[in-house]
């Protein structure tokens, strides 16, 4: 339940309500809020297209098609109210179909869906920088003399379904397919509420609850590590590895990405250009920012330095190893390093075997 606190400083309890009571409809409210802010599925997606119906021999639509930040396709079917009897199903034969698409096919589709609703011609070669750029640990990637992004689709897709509620007609059988086949099934429920005139929403997801999920992720991270041959390891493990980054040594934020209508000057003294490798691989763990002693990721902390400068959305996709330079390598940038394979022995003013 959500509650207002009101000018006097109590409590208003706001009652929850069906969409489909405030006049709100599927398609052209709740479909139309997740295109233009895909975080109300709870992560930073990339919508590919919607009402999706290049699907041979059928007539069916897909609601949302996109794409997560490890480059998994994500089908995503939407419930104004209630979700009926055979969301479930519907979703499970969308990622049937879904399953065949190549990277440049998504491309594509993301192109032909974009150009026609922002009425602008995209091109293959900004749509291609497009993914390379929303794809995390986008250093490694390349694009075809066509300038599409070259990179391999898994060929199982996620589903999220997103409803106002759900019965047991569909949590059952969601549970029985996460727990015993490893399918990756998101439930999130869309909450509305009515407050002096204005709609409010809360997307709450509902499975995997919060209590199983990390035991969930761990188990399909086993089934897919098993499953598949070889995956291109994080930027932040391959640098350590190769000792061209260590713990306790400082990087620097390139001057030559500052936005040239950034409220600050880079000035080598301010130790608002500067970050520290922690040593740690994690996901959010692996630099701390001198500004404010906060430890962020790579991506994670460049979003932060670029809101700061010029109000930048942070949920908007970047390559953080893009954004850093390390002096030790004349002040290349770690994403120039990590695709260039470079390693400690190369890093200046050490002498040979020196570690510190």
């Amino acid at each position: 339940m959500l509650f207002s606190v009101e000018e006097e400083g109590t409590l208003e309890g706001l009652k929850e309500q069906d969409l489909a009571d405030l006049g709100l409809l599927e398609r052209q409210d709740l479909q139309e809020w997740t295109i233009e802010q895909p975080r109300i599925l709870g992560e930073d997606l990339l919508v590919i297209t919607s009402e999706y119906a290049n699907f041979e021999d059928t007539r069916d639509r897909l609601d949302i098609l996109a794409l997560d930040q490890t480059g998994k396709l994500v089908v995503v079917e939407l419930k104004r109210d209630r979700a009926d009897r055979t969301t479930d199903l519907q979703a499970i034969k969308y990622a049937s179909y879904c399953a065949t698409l190549t990277a440049e096919d998504v491309q594509k589709d993301y192109r032909e869906f974009w150009s026609s609703r922002d009425e602008t011609e995209l091109t293959p070669e900004s749509v291609g920088q497009t993914f390379v750029d929303f794809i995390g640990e986008s250093d490694s990637l390349t694009t075809s003399s066509d300038g599409w992004a070259e990179f391999e689709l898994d060929q199982k897709p996620r589903i999220v379904l997103a409803a106002g509620s759900f019965g047991t007609e569909i949590t059952a059988p969601v549970m029985w397919l996460i727990e015993e086949y490893g399918m990756d099934i998101t439930c999130r429920r869309i909450e509305a509420y009515e407050h002096q005139g204005r709609v409010l929403l809360n997307s709450q997801q509902v499975i995997p609850v919060a209590e199983a999920e990390e035991y969930m992720t761990k188990r399909r991270e086993k089934q897919e590590k098993q499953q598949q041959r070889s995956r291109r390891p994080a930027a932040i493990n391959v640098l350590l590895e190769r000792g061209v980054l260590r713990p306790g040594e400082r990087v620097k934020y390139d001057p030559e990405r500052v936005p040239a209508d950034a409220n600050r000057t880079w000035d080598e003294d301010d130790d608002f250009w500067w970050a520290t490798v922690t040593g740690d691989t994690g996901q959010s763990d692996n630099v701390q920012w001198e500004h404010d002693g906060e430890v962020y990721s790579f991506t994670g902390l460049t979003k932060e330095v670029l809101h700061e400068l010029v109000g930048r959305d942070r949920d908007e996709a970047l390559n953080g190893y893009k954004y850093w330079c390390h002096p030790k390598f004349d002040d290349r940038t770690l994403s120039h390093l990590r695709s260039s394979e470079a390693t400690g022995t190369e890093r200046s003013g050490e002498l040979e075997g020196d570690q510190a």
